[in-house]
């Protein structure tokens, strides 16, 4: 009598593990607006671009991996006794758990993303002469600030249609840095398989 109970549990327990489609992986591919910033310097809005792949083994939640890169930008910033170019380039490798909200419509989710990723901001700050001054060399030598910070919160946010095989999505990737918030903003086009 046993058996018959626990084999038909399996089944039970099978049939709706199939049913949620265990094995969806997927890939994908975005281009949007990125916010990078600095410290004192303003964000900006630079191209950044991304991709990422995952596994949905249940129809409420996946796994996922990425890398972003997050464009670069450049500033001006101007002193009484010269001037300051600074010019800023970010990028991130993250790892998301992925959480799906129902939705009345079969072909659309909501979706919200949690993990960490390793963020990498490299800052170079050139100064600038005044016209006419006389600068020694050393005055003229870039210094260059790499940031390469470990374990960063990142997160996110997403609408995702579901057309056959292919998937469309409109997503906004945030991730805590030091200097400010790191975003991208995207339209992204992946395939399940």
């Amino acid at each position: 009598m046993n058996t018959r109970w626990l084999l038909a549990i399996c089944l039970a327990a099978g049939s709706s593990v199939a049913a949620a489609d265990p094995l969806d992986l997927y890939l994908g591919t975005g281009l949007g607006y990125a916010t990078v910033q600095q410290s004192f310097v303003p964000a900006e809005h630079p191209l950044g671009w991304k991709v990422f792949g995952g596994w949905r083994p249940l129809q409420v939640f996946s796994l996922e991996a990425a890398y972003v890169d997050l464009g670069s930008r450049s500033a001006a910033i101007a002193y009484a006794e010269g001037g300051l170019q600074q010019n800023i380039s970010a990028s991130a490798v993250a790892a998301y758990a992925v959480g799906y909200l129902p939705q009345p419509a079969p072909y659309l989710e909501l979706y919200g993303k949690l993990g960490v990723a390793s963020l990498r901001i490299d800052a170079r700050e050139p100064v600038v002469c005044p016209p006419g001054a006389f600068c020694p060399a050393s005055y003229l030598t870039p210094p260059q600030v790499s940031d390469s910070s470990r374990a960063r919160l990142a997160y996110g946010i997403g609408l995702q249609s579901k057309l056959g095989m292919e998937l469309v999505r409109l997503e906004y990737l945030g991730f805590n840095s030091p200097g400010g918030d790191q975003g991208l903003l995207s339209l992204d086009v992946a395939f399940s398989f």
